[in-house]
Protein backbone atom coordinates (compact mmCIF):
# COMPACT_ATOMS: atom_id res chain seq x y z
CA UNK A 1 0.00 0.00 0.00
CA UNK A 2 3.03 2.30 0.01
CA UNK A 3 4.49 4.47 2.76
CA UNK A 4 1.64 6.95 2.97
CA UNK A 5 -0.83 4.50 4.49
CA UNK A 6 -3.94 5.95 6.02
CA UNK A 7 -6.47 4.56 8.47
CA UNK A 8 -10.19 5.21 8.28
CA UNK A 9 -12.03 5.10 11.61
CA UNK A 10 -15.70 6.02 11.94
CA UNK A 11 -17.16 6.11 15.46
CA UNK A 12 -20.38 8.02 14.95
CA UNK A 13 -22.52 8.75 11.95
CA UNK A 14 -20.54 9.77 8.89
CA UNK A 15 -20.60 10.12 5.13
CA UNK A 16 -17.24 9.68 3.44
CA UNK A 17 -15.70 8.81 0.10
CA UNK A 18 -13.84 5.59 -0.60
CA UNK A 19 -10.13 5.24 -1.22
CA UNK A 20 -7.05 3.24 -0.25
CA UNK A 21 -6.41 2.59 3.44
CA UNK A 22 -4.45 0.25 5.68
CA UNK A 23 -7.18 -0.35 8.27
CA UNK A 24 -10.86 0.58 8.06
CA UNK A 25 -12.88 0.43 11.30
CA UNK A 26 -16.56 1.33 11.44
CA UNK A 27 -18.20 1.48 14.85
CA UNK A 28 -21.11 3.72 14.03
CA UNK A 29 -23.28 4.31 11.01
CA UNK A 30 -21.18 4.90 7.90
CA UNK A 31 -22.06 5.68 4.30
CA UNK A 32 -19.11 5.25 1.96
CA UNK A 33 -19.45 6.53 -1.59
CA UNK A 34 -17.02 4.76 -3.89
CA UNK A 35 -14.63 1.82 -3.85
CA UNK A 36 -12.67 0.76 -0.79
CA UNK A 37 -9.21 -0.85 -0.94
CA UNK A 38 -7.65 -1.86 2.36
CA UNK A 39 -5.68 -4.52 4.23
CA UNK A 40 -8.27 -4.91 6.96
CA UNK A 41 -11.88 -3.81 7.24
CA UNK A 42 -13.98 -4.24 10.38
CA UNK A 43 -17.64 -3.28 10.69
CA UNK A 44 -19.13 -3.17 14.20
CA UNK A 45 -22.06 -0.94 13.32
CA UNK A 46 -23.77 -0.35 10.02
CA UNK A 47 -21.94 0.29 6.74
CA UNK A 48 -23.48 1.25 3.42
CA UNK A 49 -20.94 1.08 0.60
CA UNK A 50 -21.89 2.25 -2.89
CA UNK A 51 -18.86 0.66 -4.61
CA UNK A 52 -16.60 -2.40 -4.44
CA UNK A 53 -14.52 -3.62 -1.51
CA UNK A 54 -11.13 -5.27 -1.94
CA UNK A 55 -9.42 -6.31 1.28
CA UNK A 56 -7.31 -9.06 2.82
CA UNK A 57 -9.48 -9.44 5.92
CA UNK A 58 -13.13 -8.38 6.13
CA UNK A 59 -14.87 -8.84 9.50
CA UNK A 60 -18.53 -7.94 9.91
CA UNK A 61 -20.01 -7.89 13.42
CA UNK A 62 -22.88 -5.58 12.47
CA UNK A 63 -24.49 -5.05 9.09
CA UNK A 64 -22.91 -4.24 5.73
CA UNK A 65 -24.88 -3.27 2.63
CA UNK A 66 -22.67 -3.21 -0.45
CA UNK A 67 -23.77 -2.25 -3.94
CA UNK A 68 -20.68 -3.60 -5.71
CA UNK A 69 -18.47 -6.69 -5.36
CA UNK A 70 -16.46 -7.92 -2.38
CA UNK A 71 -13.07 -9.54 -2.84
CA UNK A 72 -11.12 -10.70 0.19
CA UNK A 73 -8.65 -13.33 1.28
CA UNK A 74 -10.76 -13.94 4.41
CA UNK A 75 -14.35 -12.88 5.06
CA UNK A 76 -15.62 -13.46 8.59
CA UNK A 77 -19.31 -12.77 8.98
CA UNK A 78 -20.78 -12.59 12.47
CA UNK A 79 -23.63 -10.27 11.51
CA UNK A 80 -25.35 -9.64 8.19
CA UNK A 81 -24.15 -8.79 4.71
CA UNK A 82 -26.36 -7.73 1.81
CA UNK A 83 -24.41 -7.70 -1.42
CA UNK A 84 -25.67 -6.57 -4.82
CA UNK A 85 -22.65 -7.91 -6.69
CA UNK A 86 -20.39 -10.95 -6.35
CA UNK A 87 -18.36 -12.25 -3.40
CA UNK A 88 -14.95 -13.85 -3.76
CA UNK A 89 -12.83 -15.16 -0.85
CA UNK A 90 -10.27 -17.86 -0.13
CA UNK A 91 -11.93 -18.40 3.25
CA UNK A 92 -15.57 -17.45 3.82
CA UNK A 93 -16.49 -17.95 7.48
CA UNK A 94 -20.25 -17.75 8.07
CA UNK A 95 -21.69 -17.04 11.52
CA UNK A 96 -24.70 -14.97 10.50
CA UNK A 97 -26.68 -14.13 7.39
CA UNK A 98 -25.32 -13.57 3.88
CA UNK A 99 -27.55 -12.39 1.03
CA UNK A 100 -25.78 -12.14 -2.32
CA UNK A 101 -27.49 -11.06 -5.55
CA UNK A 102 -24.62 -12.29 -7.74
CA UNK A 103 -22.21 -15.24 -7.50
CA UNK A 104 -20.12 -16.51 -4.58
CA UNK A 105 -16.69 -18.00 -5.31
CA UNK A 106 -14.53 -19.38 -2.54
CA UNK A 107 -11.84 -21.80 -1.51
CA UNK A 108 -13.60 -22.85 1.70
CA UNK A 109 -17.10 -21.70 2.59
CA UNK A 110 -18.00 -22.89 6.09
CA UNK A 111 -19.91 -22.08 9.25
CA UNK A 112 -23.54 -21.76 10.23
CA UNK A 113 -26.42 -19.41 9.63
CA UNK A 114 -28.36 -18.32 6.58
CA UNK A 115 -26.90 -18.07 3.10
CA UNK A 116 -28.87 -16.86 0.08
CA UNK A 117 -27.15 -16.64 -3.29
CA UNK A 118 -29.23 -15.59 -6.31
CA UNK A 119 -26.93 -17.13 -8.90
CA UNK A 120 -24.04 -19.63 -8.59
CA UNK A 121 -21.87 -20.71 -5.69
CA UNK A 122 -18.52 -22.36 -6.39
CA UNK A 123 -15.93 -23.56 -3.86
CA UNK A 124 -13.42 -26.29 -3.07
CA UNK A 125 -15.23 -27.06 0.19
CA UNK A 126 -18.78 -26.01 1.09
CA UNK A 127 -19.70 -26.99 4.66
CA UNK A 128 -22.63 -25.07 6.13
CA UNK A 129 -25.08 -25.75 8.93
CA UNK A 130 -28.30 -23.81 8.62
CA UNK A 131 -30.52 -22.71 5.76
CA UNK A 132 -29.04 -22.31 2.28
CA UNK A 133 -30.74 -20.98 -0.85
CA UNK A 134 -28.87 -20.99 -4.16
CA UNK A 135 -30.77 -19.89 -7.24
CA UNK A 136 -28.65 -21.74 -9.78
CA UNK A 137 -25.77 -24.16 -9.11
CA UNK A 138 -23.73 -25.14 -6.05
CA UNK A 139 -20.48 -26.64 -7.30
CA UNK A 140 -17.79 -27.90 -4.90
CA UNK A 141 -15.38 -30.81 -4.54
CA UNK A 142 -16.85 -31.47 -1.11
CA UNK A 143 -20.40 -30.49 -0.15
CA UNK A 144 -21.61 -30.86 3.43
CA UNK A 145 -24.99 -29.41 4.27
CA UNK A 146 -26.42 -29.75 7.77
CA UNK A 147 -30.08 -28.75 7.58
CA UNK A 148 -31.19 -26.55 10.44
CA UNK A 149 -34.15 -24.27 11.37
CA UNK A 150 -35.60 -23.78 7.85
CA UNK A 151 -35.78 -25.44 4.44
CA UNK A 152 -32.86 -25.15 2.06
CA UNK A 153 -33.39 -24.73 -1.68
CA UNK A 154 -30.64 -25.34 -4.23
CA UNK A 155 -31.48 -25.73 -7.91
CA UNK A 156 -28.50 -27.95 -8.78
CA UNK A 157 -25.66 -29.46 -6.74
CA UNK A 158 -22.49 -30.85 -8.30
CA UNK A 159 -19.48 -32.28 -6.48
CA UNK A 160 -17.24 -35.26 -5.76
CA UNK A 161 -18.60 -36.03 -2.29
CA UNK A 162 -22.02 -34.71 -1.34
CA UNK A 163 -23.48 -35.18 2.13
CA UNK A 164 -26.81 -33.77 3.30
CA UNK A 165 -27.88 -34.44 6.88
CA UNK A 166 -30.19 -32.91 9.38
CA UNK A 167 -28.26 -31.01 12.02
CA UNK A 168 -27.56 -32.93 15.24
CA UNK A 169 -28.78 -29.92 17.17
CA UNK A 170 -32.32 -30.67 16.03
CA UNK A 171 -32.16 -34.22 17.34
CA UNK A 172 -31.31 -32.88 20.80
CA UNK A 173 -34.55 -30.89 20.92
CA UNK A 174 -36.89 -33.81 21.59
CA UNK A 175 -38.45 -32.07 24.58
CA UNK A 176 -39.06 -28.96 22.42
CA UNK A 177 -40.67 -30.86 19.53
CA UNK A 178 -43.98 -29.03 19.84
CA UNK A 179 -42.17 -25.67 19.75
CA UNK A 180 -39.39 -26.50 17.27
CA UNK A 181 -40.37 -29.36 14.97
CA UNK A 182 -37.36 -30.88 13.22
CA UNK A 183 -38.74 -30.43 9.74
CA UNK A 184 -35.90 -28.78 7.82
CA UNK A 185 -35.52 -30.24 4.32
CA UNK A 186 -33.43 -29.71 1.22
CA UNK A 187 -35.31 -29.15 -2.03
CA UNK A 188 -33.33 -29.58 -5.26
CA UNK A 189 -33.85 -30.25 -8.95
CA UNK A 190 -30.62 -32.16 -9.63
CA UNK A 191 -27.87 -33.59 -7.42
CA UNK A 192 -24.85 -35.07 -9.20
CA UNK A 193 -21.60 -36.42 -7.73
CA UNK A 194 -19.39 -39.45 -7.12
CA UNK A 195 -20.27 -40.32 -3.52
CA UNK A 196 -23.67 -39.09 -2.39
CA UNK A 197 -25.40 -39.45 0.98
CA UNK A 198 -28.75 -37.71 1.43
CA UNK A 199 -31.25 -37.32 4.26
CA UNK A 200 -34.49 -35.32 4.30
CA UNK A 201 -34.07 -34.28 0.67
CA UNK A 202 -36.68 -33.79 -2.05
CA UNK A 203 -35.06 -34.01 -5.50
CA UNK A 204 -36.07 -34.77 -9.06
CA UNK A 205 -32.81 -36.44 -10.16
CA UNK A 206 -29.90 -37.86 -8.14
CA UNK A 207 -27.05 -39.13 -10.29
CA UNK A 208 -23.74 -40.59 -9.14
CA UNK A 209 -21.37 -43.50 -8.63
CA UNK A 210 -22.16 -44.59 -5.05
CA UNK A 211 -25.49 -43.34 -3.72
CA UNK A 212 -27.14 -43.74 -0.32
CA UNK A 213 -30.66 -42.37 0.03
CA UNK A 214 -31.30 -41.95 3.75
CA UNK A 215 -34.44 -41.30 5.82
CA UNK A 216 -36.92 -38.59 4.90
CA UNK A 217 -35.94 -38.43 1.22
CA UNK A 218 -38.35 -38.19 -1.70
CA UNK A 219 -36.55 -38.71 -5.02
CA UNK A 220 -38.11 -39.02 -8.46
CA UNK A 221 -35.17 -40.68 -10.22
CA UNK A 222 -31.86 -42.18 -9.03
CA UNK A 223 -29.19 -43.08 -11.59
CA UNK A 224 -26.20 -44.91 -10.09
CA UNK A 225 -23.10 -46.59 -11.46
CA UNK A 226 -21.54 -48.78 -8.73
CA UNK A 227 -23.83 -49.03 -5.70
CA UNK A 228 -27.21 -47.90 -4.39
CA UNK A 229 -28.79 -48.13 -0.92
CA UNK A 230 -32.17 -46.87 0.19
CA UNK A 231 -33.49 -46.37 3.70
CA UNK A 232 -36.91 -47.83 4.46
CA UNK A 233 -38.08 -44.32 5.40
CA UNK A 234 -37.20 -42.95 1.94
CA UNK A 235 -39.19 -42.85 -1.28
CA UNK A 236 -37.52 -43.37 -4.66
CA UNK A 237 -39.94 -43.50 -7.59
CA UNK A 238 -37.48 -44.86 -10.14
CA UNK A 239 -33.89 -46.15 -10.03
CA UNK A 240 -31.57 -47.05 -12.90
CA UNK A 241 -28.15 -48.70 -12.88
CA UNK A 242 -25.89 -47.15 -15.49
CA UNK A 243 -23.26 -49.26 -17.18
Amino acid sequence: MGNNVRHLTINGSALTSGGTFHKVTIRGDATINGDLWCDRCKVFGNADVSGNIKTKLFKIFGQANIRGNVQGETIKLFGEINLRGNAMASDFHLRGAAHVDGDVTGGTIHGYGEMKVSRDCEADVFSVKGAVEIGSTLNAEQVELYLHFADSRIAEIGGKTIQVKRSKALNMLHFLKRFAPDSAKLKAEMIEGDDIYLEHTDAKIVRGDRIIIGPGCNIDLVEYHTSFQQDEKATVKEKRKRS
